[in-house]
């Protein structure tokens, strides 16, 4: 800036106030002259991502209005890794991003864990139950057939003292009566084997249940939720709160 001067001096003490008062005008104006952009999201997944500007203003929206120039955002979304990138706002244009925020490795260890576990659970519980359970259903037919061979016996026994036909009575002795005696004698054999199997596979069951107990369920620990909480600016309707990330395992 050139300033001239004519006739008298100007003393110095106005000097500097003149140059000050220049210099504060000159500021004011660059400061009111900031352009601003639009940066508008289209982030997977969609509906639960968060991101901080600036490394200072911590936002959940799909738009936000900001001054023109590279900006730094860092977006997250619960399971996924956190993202760090510049961002560019042009003056007076609303710019689309489009970004996918790829699954963290802990997350990925994590499924794989919990589907190990849920295969082991199956071999310690549901498989063990599902044996058990028609084990028993087969001890049940198994009864069922033990009953239905002593009736017929009864049902022998009283043709047999009802009976008056020598030939009748002959047969019954000596065919009929004794087929029927076998086949229940069979059907006792067979239940008593249905009925140690079921005894054995519900004590296997128990025990199968009993040891599973110890077997730790996985747990996922968001290590980039953490990393991304960090402490930030949480912008509200009456100026805002510094907010900050503690993450404690209860189970343990």
């Amino acid at each position: 800036m050139h300033v001239t001067m004519t006739g008298k001096q100007m003393p110095k003490k106005w000097a500097r106030t003149f140059f000050c008062s220049m210099l504060i005008a000159s500021f004011a104006v660059n400061t009111f002259a900031q352009t601003t952009g639009k940066l508008r999201m289209l982030v997977d997944p969609g509906d639960s991502y968060e991101f901080i500007v600036d490394r200072q203003f911590r936002m959940q929206q799909r738009e936000v209005e900001l001054t023109t120039g590279p900006h730094h955002f860092s977006f997250w979304a619960p399971e996924r890794v956190v993202v760090d990138t510049t961002l560019t706002v042009v003056e007076g244009r609303t710019t689309s991003i489009v970004l996918y925020l790829p699954y963290a490795r802990s997350y990925l260890v994590y499924q794989r864990d919990l589907q190990s576990y849920e295969r082991s659970m199956k071999m310690y519980r549901l498989l063990p139950a599902m044996v058990t359970g028609g084990s028993l259903l087969y001890t049940v037919l198994s009864y069922s057939k033990v009953k239905k061979a002593h009736n017929q016996l009864d049902a022998d026994q009283k043709s047999y003292d009802d009976a008056r036909s020598p030939r009748k009575i002959a047969v019954l002795k000596t065919q009929t009566i004794p087929a029927h005696k076998e086949d229940f004698e069979k059907a006792q054999t067979r239940y008593g084997i249905a009925a140690g199997v079921t005894l054995l596979c519900a004590g296997t069951t128990v025990y199968l249940f009993h040891r599973s107990n110890k077997v730790t369920r996985p747990a996922y620990n968001d290590q980039e939720k953490i990393r991304f909480d960090g402490l930030s600016w949480m912008p509200g309707p009456n100026g805002g709160t510094w907010a900050g990330g503690l993450t404690w395992n209860l189970t343990r």
